[in-house]
């Protein structure tokens, strides 16, 4: 029963992460992008601005990618590395704490409970 749990909970987690990555690539890089255009900011710092969000677009997609490879190793009772899911927990759920702490923005608890998914994963092996 556990195991399914932890399914579950690992699978919810790397399709809100995938898409998280998504949405972040197709609507808020590019949003921004204009934004900074518009006001005129030099080409120099808009390309490393831009090069940073990308890289987070990308890790967010590896995140996803490498729970989705702990649920499909769970799936086949292969055995999921706790502290691995520990990790991505702790990433993402002190990033969405801090984050929301930071802007005051309800969308950076999404992170969070992000993070809570997976630390209930870590919690039901």
């Amino acid at each position: 029963m556990r195991k399914y749990l932890q399914l579950l909970l690992l699978l919810t987690a790397a399709l809100l992460m995938l898409f998280a990555a998504f949405t972040t690539t197709t609507v808020s890089v590019p949003h921004l992008r204009e934004d900074l255009m518009e006001i005129n900011v030099r080409p120099t710092l808009l390309g490393a601005v831009m090069m940073f969000l990308h890289f987070g677009s990308f890790a967010m997609f590896g995140f996803g990618a490498l729970v989705l490879v702990l649920a499909i190793r769970t799936l086949r009772a292969a055995g999921t590395d706790r502290l691995l899911i520990a990790i991505i927990a702790a990433v993402f759920l002190l990033f969405g704490i801090t984050a929301f702490i930071g802007t005051g923005s309800h969308h950076m608890l999404g992170y969070a409970l992000m993070g809570l998914v997976m630390v209930g994963a870590a919690i039901a092996k």
